[in-house]
């Protein structure tokens, strides 16, 4: 009976979120943690979960996800330069954000250092990136470079996160500096520009390489 229930509510909040993505790039429903969890596996694109509500733009662009297989590439050639131990991800693993109501976002780009941890009871939520990386989009831009933003910081493992944008050579960088609570915030907008990554450096060209800008 109560597995029945759960898939009903997974049904219905499907077909809202269908619904309303028909209409809207951005999507936000009010929702339990248990609600989230139970239509995550129900659709074919990533969903959040935000201060009670589940988030989603639906399907990413092309060139969005060029531009994040691209990155994935060359961090696995930075980070084979390293002795420590890393592991890269894609965006099908997420992150849990530490606060009181819960938070659940998944990310583009995610490094681990060292041994993943994970939620309790969970294999594909980290709760110890190292680093994160989001490819934007118009629909989540604001949502990512503001709300999401200030989660990541509460994260105490995670040392930089990054943002690309995938419509202009514009790539934002903020490095957790020795003092924990304070970010160095650096932005490139040039393809002779190199980001700074773990002491080493990606080329702007390189992230952008054969990425084509509309309009």
């Amino acid at each position: 009976m109560i597995k029945n229930k759960a898939m009903v509510i997974a049904k219905n909040l499907k077909e809202t979120i269908l619904t309303e993505l028909n209409t809207q790039k951005l999507v936000r429903i009010p929702a339990s943690e248990e609600e989230y969890f139970s239509v995550t596996e129900e659709l074919p694109f990533k969903i959040e979960y935000h201060e009670n509500e589940i988030i989603t733009m639906g399907l990413a662009s092309y060139w969005h996800e060029k531009i994040t297989a691209t990155f994935i590439g060359l961090l696995f050639q930075l980070f084979n330069l390293q002795k420590e131990d890393f592991d890269i991800l894609g965006s099908n693993s997420g992150v849990q954000i530490p606060k009181f109501e819960g938070g659940y976002y998944m990310p583009d780009v995610m490094v681990v250092k060292g041994n993943p941890v994970f939620k309790e009871n969970s294999r594909t939520i980290i709760t110890n990136p190292y680093i994160i990386v989001e490819v934007l989009s118009p629909a989540s831009k604001a949502f990512d470079l503001s709300e999401k933003l200030s989660e990541y910081k509460l994260m105490s493992s995670l040392q930089q996160v990054i943002y690309i944008n995938p419509e202009k050579v514009s790539v934002s960088t903020f490095i957790r500096s020795e003092n924990p609570n304070t970010w160095i915030n650096q932005d490139f907008y040039s393809l002779e520009d190199a980001l700074p990554v773990e002491n080493h450096s990606i080329s702007l060209a390189d992230i952008y390489h054969k990425i084509k800008f509309e309009g």
